[in-house]
């Protein structure tokens, strides 16, 4: 059977069972824009933390009575040490004015302390910032050493409400995956049911069941290519209005960018279409014994 021909019975078949299209297609929209918005949370996860892997350092705090000695050991080891790439070292003073500019807009906060509160620190730039667990590991406890601190530790909250969000994007979106599943099934059997005596006819004339399954399957695909377009024109609006409007003048880090916009496009829609399709053809094969 010809492709138009095809096309032209599946878009008959939707129109024919309008209401169960429009409801196969709004959750097919729901499920792809959920699964496209864990895309994109995936994307600024990532976007994060390329961005911040060369900024944040490795602060080394130092304890108030450290001698000039140890704290010119340390210096030297630090200096000689491969995993890292730079050491700066910040004296009180350059702490304290460090603290003011950072909380410039909390002046509350700033009042509440004294250049005495500060610790004088070294701060590292790593050759691999992923290796600070080790940096950590070896100079904790160091003579003259307060604490060592792993500036990412700061954004762990950041981290785990982004994780958070993609984790519970994906879970809706498999709900809805299998609410889409139920409607798809419920729409073959309508289909079916409005196509068996033309589906008897092909049998007598000796169709295969691939051909006598094509409408159906394109059926559903062209329904899950409307959700899938339905979504990707939600993710495109989402990046106009809140990436490039609501949230655009935030400069803690950057956001995701179009590029991953349109791979989470392109993807919501091949998976939309092809999943869709897959599951018409389980449900006929299954169920509909066609």
């Amino acid at each position: 059977m010809r492709a138009g021909a095809l096309l032209a019975i599946g878009v008959t078949s939707l129109r024919r069972n309008l209401a169960t299209s429009v409801a196969v297609i709004v959750t097919v929209t729901i499920c792809l824009t959920l699964l496209g918005a864990g895309l994109l949370l995936r994307a600024q996860v990532h976007t994060v933390d390329g961005f911040l892997l060369d900024r944040i350092q490795v602060v080394i705090d130092l304890d108030d009575d450290i001698s000039g000695a140890e704290r010119d050991t340390l210096a030297a080891d630090l200096r000689a040490d491969p995993l890292v790439q730079n050491v700066r070292y910040e004296d009180k003073a350059q702490a304290f004015a460090r603290f003011r500019h950072d909380f410039r807009n909390s002046p509350d906060i700033v009042s509440g302390v004294s250049v005495t509160d500060l610790p004088a620190s070294f701060r590292l730039t790593l050759a691999d910032p992923r290796r600070a667990g080790e940096i950590i590991t070896y100079y904790t406890g160091r003579d003259g050493v307060d604490r060592v601190r792993d500036q990412r530790a700061l954004l762990a909250l950041l981290y785990r409400i982004l994780d958070a969000c993609t984790i519970g994007a994906f879970a809706l979106a498999a709900v809805q995956a299998l609410a889409a599943f139920a409607l798809i099934y419920t729409m073959i059997r309508v289909s079916a049911h409005g196509r068996r005596r033309e589906t008897a006819i092909m049998r007598l004339v000796g169709a295969t069941n691939g051909t006598i399954r094509a409408p159906f399957v394109l059926e559903s695909a062209v329904a899950g290519m409307a959700g899938g377009l339905f979504a990707a024109a939600a993710l495109i609006a989402s990046k106009i209005y809140l990436v490039d409007h609501r949230f655009a003048r935030q400069t803690a880090f950057p956001l995701f960018g179009w590029e991953a916009v349109w791979a989470a496009a392109v993807g919501v829609l091949l998976i939309g279409t092809g999943a869709s399709a897959a599951m018409a053809f389980v449900a006929l094969r299954r169920h509909l014994h066609v």
